[in-house]
Order: structure tokens, then C-alpha cells, then sequence
């Protein structure tokens, strides 16, 4: 026995040494099983020449295997045999001519290859990235999705793969700004913005067809040629479609890690934001989004990434137009489509490129025979016209304006608060946007203020103005003359503890929110009468007031806060009838509203600081979104003074 033991120890050494020889993982360990078969069948047979043979088969075999075949490197894989073209150093194939640009994840060179001069964008990881599996996967994904790609405004690939230890993709080089930078540069209006992203829509149509979808659309990944840009026009052929790095197949659009987001938050979907399912009209959103940014100047949300994450989800865009009036409503109307939050709401890329395609026939707003002037806040462009649905026809001036009146010639006077010197706080605009008038410095003499809030204009040519400081009112000619000036704080008649709003109706009408009432002077500020409501018939507690203005017949229109109910009245105070203003939860029942009635019966009502206007005649009621916080409304009718 213990010459077979003796055997069975030798067998089992020289085939561990043949299976190390062969450097297979898997066929190690059954060989080892084997083994240890073999071994215990060579004890029970005592040593027999059976396993002499055996063993003599063994030994041979483990000499004439040649250990070049492959050899364990214990601790990672075998070192795979490079074909000479990746064993050449990068640097070996291209010539390096300058860095055109880098990004978080990968830089891009402008470089000129070796073997036939053909000059390309080249793209390589950054270090930290260049061994990094996951990107390189990416990076190369993206390049062989280029690869079956053929279009005329999609960018080309020439080569891509492994150079030393450098992975590279030498796709065409584009000398041009990207939409980015456009839109940076503020150098885009409608119809070049336009003229730019058909082309990208038609790539992006494509796409589709070929079985992709992008889930990366941003203004970044659209470039332009330089010679391909003239004079404000753009010629199509010069568009290119960028950066595929996350494109996947229909049939992988679903993130591949549960919860996962991929892409650029400002950018994304609803559903890309949420990690869910993707398809063609998930493009469709982006496409929309960059749509936005093109012709606004900036995409519809903005902040950190979980808040516009969050924005994306569950909040409606600012209409566009909002932010630009010279966006025709067509455009307008189908960007907030393409917006949608439920995929299916969304146009299709064919209807969209239609609709491109076709400027003639775009629709640029409504004729009425009245418009909507409004304070909003805004920065750069406050005062706006728009129709009786809320599109905007113009937009102009930067001051942050506090009332707003229209004279009978159709001019816009505004009050402003500003403490810059001699520089007048009361305005007057043409309704083209051009000032023809600036008066009212800061100060306390006559025909100065401290802090305006209030103005209206009368039909003989008077301006009054509320000083929100003083309690006073000065009148002044349309020339910007101050004539007098009257009232001020105080507990008497025709003084006032919270004047906020002014109307002219025959008479001078005041609303004094502090004392819950509208006082009636004449135009040289004499006290005439008042309109009180009381809480009830038992109750004389007078209601609060927070807003006034007129009616078609110069009857006034005052906000009851306790009802939220507009009262009409006779200039006498007589009651004659009263329509509900809605209260939403984000709306403050205490804010001062802006008031009146348009020629076709139409009450139109604004809380100041809110977004909206509502739009009321009997039991109709429209919302109309402004998209942005509203400090004054006005009615623009030529001919005849509204306020």
C-alpha cells in the first residue's frame, strides 16, 4: 500500500503541473477533480501497471506542452497580443495640431493624420477616464452608432479604436461656434434660430428611423460651420448633430441601472429625469427644450440638478413667448407641445419639421380692438403688450414699474421707483416702445417724490401721481409741468393713510387701503365724497378694499377682499352688480389687484405679484399665465381713455 500511495502523490503532482502549463481556470478545476479520481482508482488498484501507463502518458504530455501558449498572471487577465496598429503610440498615426476644447469626460484635438493628411476633430478620454471600462465603452459606443449612420447634417466618423495605450474616436472637424455660443452671444432671432434647428430635426428624424435615440439634445452638441453662417442666415448643409456617447436602441432606451439618469438635467424628459422608459418623443422634449433656449435666450428651467430635475417633472414652462414677443405663436404654441409632460401629448418629429419648414405660414398674433399693457418682473424687458388672450405683441423698457395708465392718444405713462439723481421717475412710452418723456426726480419739492406708486391720466391732458411716502398727489400737465400738488397723511378728509391706487372718472377716485375706503376729490384735490362697504347690515366694520378701476362706462370697478368678489358701481357709490375673482392656493387674498373692463364686456383682473390674469365675464372664467410675476395691468385702446 504504500508503494500506491507513493504513485497517487506523483500522479497527482505532475497533471497539476500539465493543467498549469495549459493556464485554463475552468479546465484546472476539473482537472482536479479528475485527479483526485484517478488517484484514488490508482490506490485501489494497488499500483498496478495500469496507472504506471497512466502516469507515463501524464509526464509526457506536461514536457511537450508548450508553455508559450499561455500563462497564468496571477491576479488579472492574460496580457493580449496587439496588432501592430494598437501597439503604435497615438502620436505615431496623428499629428497633433492644437486642443480645440475638453469637457468633463473627454478633450478634442485638432490633429492632421499621418498616412494621408486628412485633418479631424480628435477625441480622447481625459486620465482619469482613459482606463476607465465603462467609458471607454461609451466612447467607442458612440462611434460605432456614427458609424452606420449617413446624413448630411450628422457628424462623421473616419476611424476610431485603440492607439497604445490611448482609445480615440477621429470623427470630421467642424470649424464653427456651437448653438451655444450663439444663443450666448445673444446673435439669434426666430427665423435664424429656426433656420439652424430644422436640419438638426430632420438628423434627429433619422435617427429615429435607423433604430436610435439620442437622450443627450443640447445646444452644445449642435454645431454650425463658420463659412456656413452669413449675414444672419445659415446655410443647412453647414448643420451638424454631435456627441452620441449615450445613444442607445429603441430596445435598450430603459436606463440600464434602475433610477438612473443619463443625460443633462436641463435637458431631459419627464420620464428621462424620472429613469424611466424612453422612446422618440423623449427626443422630442429635448428637441423642444433647445427649441426654447434658441429663441429665448434660456431654457425653461434652471437651478441645481435636483431642482431642475424636480421643474422638469412637475412644473408647466413659462410660455416663450412671454419672454419674447417676436416669437410667432405658432412657435410658441408647439414648443409648449412638444414641452408636454406626458409622452403622448408630444407632437411627432414629422409634424414638427412641418411645421419648421413653413414660416409663411405661421400665425404672429390676433387682431383686436384693444391690448393689454402689463408690469411685469422682468429684467430686461417689463412692459409688455399683448392681445386679449395674453400672446405678447411687444416688449420693452428695464425699469421695475409700480402702476401703469394709457392717455386718449394712446401713450404709455408709467411710474418707476429710482434713487438716481436728477432722473425721472414717471415715464411716458409711444406704444412702438420709444420714451418720449421722463420727469419726477427723487426728492420733496414740487413735482419730485419720494417713492411714487400710483398714476392716472385724464382726457384733459392731466397727470396725477401718488406718492406712497407722503400720502400726497401732484398733478402735472403732459409736458411733465408739475401744477400742484394736494392731499398727504392724515385723519381729515381728503388725506389719506394708505393711498394705493387712482382712477379718473369724471373725478379724481382714490383707494385709501388703510381706512378701508375710495374717497372722491375733484382735480385740484378738493374732497367731494366717499364709497364705503360695511361688513353687513349689522355690522358697520367697513370691508377691506384692494382694487380699483373703471368699466366701459366709467363706473368704478372696487375689490372686496372679504367677499374676493369685483363690485361694480355708480360713481355715487350705488351698487349695481358683483363677479367673483378665484383664489388659487399659491394666490395671496390680500394683494393688491389691478382691474377693469375691455370693449367686448370682458373684466380683466391681475393680484399684483402673482402670474396670472383672470379673464371674467359672468360665469366664464379664463386663466390667462403670464409666466411671470405681474406689478401693474392696463388697457390700451386708441382714441379714448381706459386706464
Amino acid at each position: 500500500m504504500p508503494q500506491a500511495e507513493a504513485l497517487a502523490v506523483l500522479f497527482f503532482l505532475i497533471t497539476t503541473l500539465l493543467l498549469l502549463r495549459l493556464g485554463d481556470a475552468l479546465l484546472l478545476l476539473f482537472g482536479l477533480l479528475v485527479l483526485m479520481a484517478d488517484a484514488a482508482l490508482l490506490a485501489a488498484f494497488g499500483g498496478r501497471p495500469l496507472g504506471f501507463l497512466a502516469l507515463a502518458l501524464l509526464g509526457i504530455g506536461a514536457l511537450l506542452t508548450p508553455s508559450e501558449q499561455a500563462r497564468i498572471r496571477w491576479g488579472r487577465r492574460p496580457r493580449r497580443l496587439l496588432p501592430p496598429s494598437e501597439r503604435e503610440p497615438l502620436e505615431e498615426r496623428y499629428q497633433i495640431l492644437g486642443k480645440i476644447g475638453s469637457g468633463g469626460m473627454a478633450a478634442v484635438y485638432r490633429a492632421r493624420r499621418k498616412a494621408d493628411g486628412l485633418v479631424a476633430a480628435l477625441k480622447v478620454p481625459q486620465e482619469r477616464f482613459a482606463h476607465e471600462p465603462r467609458f471607454l465603452k461609451r466612447l467607442h459606443r458612440e462611434a460605432e452608432v456614427l458609424r452606420r449612420l449617413n446624413h448630411p447634417n450628422i457628424v462623421k466618423v473616419y476611424e476610431h479604436g485603440q492607439a497604445g495605450k490611448t482609445h480615440f474616436i477621429a470623427m470630421e472637424l467642424i470649424e464653427g461656434p456651437g448653438l451655444d455660443e450663439l444663443i450666448a452671444e445673444r446673435q439669434l432671432n426666430p427665423e435664424l434660430a429656426v433656420k439652424i434647428l430644422k436640419p438638426v430635426a430632420e438628423a434627429l428624424n433619422y435617427l429615429h428611423r435607423q433604430g436610435f435615440l439620442h437622450r443627450d439634445l443640447k445646444p452644445g452638441n449642435i454645431m454650425i460651420y463658420k463659412s456656413a453662417l452669413k449675414e444672419g442666415d445659415v446655410d443647412p448643409k453647414g448643420v451638424r448633430l454631435m456627441d452620441f456617447g449615450i445613444a442607445a436602441g429603441k430596445e435598450f432606451a430603459r436606463l440600464t441601472t434602475v433610477g438612473a439618469r443619463i443625460g443633462t438635467p436641463t435637458y431631459m424628459s419627464p420620464e428621462q429625469a424620472k429613469g424611466e422608459a424612453l422612446n422618440e418623443k423623449s427626443d422630442v422634449y429635448s428637441f423642444g427644450v433647445v427649441l426654447y433656449e434658441a429663441l429665448v435666450g434660456e431654457p425653461p428651467f434652471t437651478g441645481n440638478f435636483e431642482q431642475v430635475v424636480q421643474r422638469q417633472i412637475q412644473e408647466k414652462p413659462i410660455p416663450p413667448i412671454q419672454k419674447n414677443p417676436e416669437i410667432p405663436k405658432t412657435l410658441n404654441d408647439l414648443i409648449l407641445r412638444m414641452l408636454a409632460k406626458r409622452q403622448e401629448d408630444r407632437p411627432d418629429l414629422s409634424e414638427v419639421i412641418e411645421i419648421l419648414a413653413h414660416p409663411e405660414r405661421w400665425e404672429m398674433g390676433r387682431a383686436s380692438s384693444y391690448t393689454l399693457v402689463a408690469a411685469l418682473d422682468h429684467h430686461g424687458r417689463a412692459l409688455r403688450l399683448m392681445d386679449p388672450e395674453g400672446f405678447p405683441i411687444r416688449a420693452f423698457s428695464k425699469h421695475k414699474f409700480t402702476d401703469l395708465d394709457v392717455d386718449p392718444e394712446g401713450n404709455i405713462w408709467a411710474v418707476a421707483f429710482e434713487l438716481s439723481g436728477a432722473q425721472g421717475m414717471i415715464h411716458r412710452y409711444s406704444p412702438e416702445g420709444e420714451e418720449l418723456l421722463s420727469f419726477g426726480p427723487y426728492g420733496m419739492k414740487l413735482g419730485e417724490f419720494l417713492n411714487p406708486t400710483a398714476i392716472t391720466v385724464n382726457a384733459d391732458r392731466q397727470v396725477f401721481v401718488l406718492d406712497s411716502e407722503t400720502q400726497a398727489i401732484t398733478r402735472f400737465n403732459f409736458t411733465g409741468f408739475p401744477e400742484t400738488r394736494f392731499a398727504g397723511r392724515g385723519p381729515g378728509r381728503g388725506t389719506f393713510e394708505d393711498a394705493k391706487a387712482l382712477v379718473w372718472a369724471g373725478d379724481l377716485f382714490v383707494l385709501d387701503v388703510g381706512r378701508r375706503r375710495v374717497e372722491r376729490l375733484d382735480a385740484d384735490g378738493r374732497y367731494k365724497d366717499r364709497i364705503v362697504f360695511a361688513k353687513s347690515v349689522d355690522d358697520s366694520t367697513p370691508r377691506a378694499l384692494l382694487g380699483l378701476g373703471l368699466d366701459q362706462d366709467d363706473r368704478l370697478l372696487i375689490f372686496d377682499a372679504l367677499a374676493q368678489k369685483i363690485r361694480r358701481v355708480t360713481p355715487d357709490g350705488r351698487l349695481i352688480d358683483s363677479i367673483a375673482v378665484p383664489l388659487k392656493e399659491d394666490d395671496d387674498p390680500l394683494a393688491l389687484i389691478d382691474v377693469f373692463e375691455a370693449p367686448d364686456g370682458w373684466i380683466y383682473a391681475a393680484r399684483r405679484g402673482n402670474k396670472r390674469i383672470w379673464k371674467l365675464r359672468g360665469n366664464e372664467v379664463h386663466e390667462i399665465w403670464v409666466g411671470l410675476p405681474v406689478r401693474a395691468l392696463a388697457l390700451w385702446q386708441k382714441g379714448r381713455y381706459r386706464p
